[in-house]
């Protein structure tokens, strides 16, 4: 589980719309468990796995006026229970909220990623070691991803777009109006294949967390 808090740094006037509207468009897709709005300054969300917390900071970042906290916690399941695990998820949730809270530190800005990992228990503690190590590379996968989707056009986000949704180069080309060639330009200078290859590092790393229980 994961919680993926977001700072507002955007200049629109309506920004408490904005920020519901985000999150509540969010909030429909398979990506996101759980959501909670902070009035006019952000909102955070819970994902279930790696994939889904991955969807959720990659739309963040493409709408470019987010800070992007990322905090999970190390869970011990060697020994537990269905029962047991049942039982902790709402305090594991909340743990999370507070983790990707914590992520930011003093400083932060639109289009950044920071990644939290906490030991369970009181006391909001940094995980050292490879959880740390983890996390910072999160961290990096991200910002790698950010500075991708930071040089796109309005044409290339409409291209990569379609493709995320799903679309063969041919189906998105027809629903733009331009030859498949055409397409596969956009697709090049927008950074497309980049754009894969941090998905897939960056979900990976996610997972690695997963797999420290």
């Amino acid at each position: 589980m994961f919680a993926i808090h977001a700072l507002y740094h955007g200049r629109s006037r309506r920004r408490a719309d904005y920020i519901r509207d985000v999150a509540e468009a969010l909030s429909s897709t398979s990506a996101v468990t759980g959501a909670r709005v902070y009035g006019a300054e952000g909102f955070a969300v819970l994902s279930p796995d790696a994939d889904g917390a991955t969807t959720v900071v990659l739309n963040l970042l493409q709408a470019g006026d987010f800070a992007v906290g990322i905090g999970t916690v190390l869970q011990d399941a060697a020994d537990a229970t269905d029962a047991m695990v049942a039982e902790d998820t709402e305090a594991v949730a909340e743990h999370c909220y507070a983790t990707a809270a914590r992520s930011f530190g003093r400083q932060h800005r639109a289009g950044t990623v920071r990644t939290r990992i906490e030991q369970p228990g009181p006391g909001g503690v940094r995980a050292p070691g490879i959880p740390a190590e983890i996390a910072e590379d999160i961290t990096a996968a991200f910002t790698l991803l950010a500075h991708v989707l930071s040089r796109r056009t309005p044409e290339g986000r409409e291209a990569t777009a379609l493709m995320r949704q799903g679309h063969l180069q041919t189906e998105a080309a027809a629903l733009v109006g331009i030859s498949k060639q055409a397409m596969s330009q956009r697709l090049a200078a927008a950074g497309w294949q980049a754009e894969q290859a941090g998905w897939t590092l960056a979900v990976h790393m996610l997972r690695r967390v997963t797999d420290l229980g």
